[in-house]
């Protein structure tokens, strides 16, 4: 049922658009730490959403079955073609890509509420323990 639920339609739209959106920011903070100018930021932000958004629309709307997105149907027009074996591999990779995006988040998400709980305890300010790690790590680069 749970993998049911992430394998339509009505969901796999919004979370490519979603993730479409915050690669764009992602790579246009990248693209500005690397002291480059703003119009080379938000080209590069807007590509990388626009391939993003695209590649993951491809596989949802091609009608081949992938591990990313199947309807569960038995054979394809497109079978044994490079468009099949290519959206094969594509697919294979934004599965593994969101089985370890969603693990990455789930540990972030627990580490951040045992935090909040930890300072509740020692009755300090909310989000202190993060601050303390946070400076912490940047301080050691």
């Amino acid at each position: 049922m749970f993998m049911g639920f992430f394998n339509s339609l009505s969901i796999r739209i919004p979370l490519a658009m979603i993730g479409g959106v915050l690669y764009g920011i992602l790579t246009y903070a990248i693209v500005l730490t690397l002291n480059l100018q703003a119009q080379t930021a938000i080209g590069a932000g807007l590509v990388v959403s626009f391939l993003y958004l695209g590649s993951r629309f491809l596989l949802l709307f091609s009608g081949i079955d992938t591990p990313y997105y199947s309807k569960e149907r038995k054979g394809s027009p497109y079978e044994n073609t490079a468009f099949y074996q290519t959206a094969q591999w594509v697919g294979k990779l934004y599965h593994y890509h969101d089985t370890v995006l969603f693990t990455f988040l789930i540990i972030l998400s627990i580490v951040f509420v045992i935090s909040l709980i930890t300072d509740g305890i020692e009755n300090r300010p909310f989000g202190q323990t993060i601050q303390v790690l946070w400076n912490k790590w940047t301080l050691s680069f």
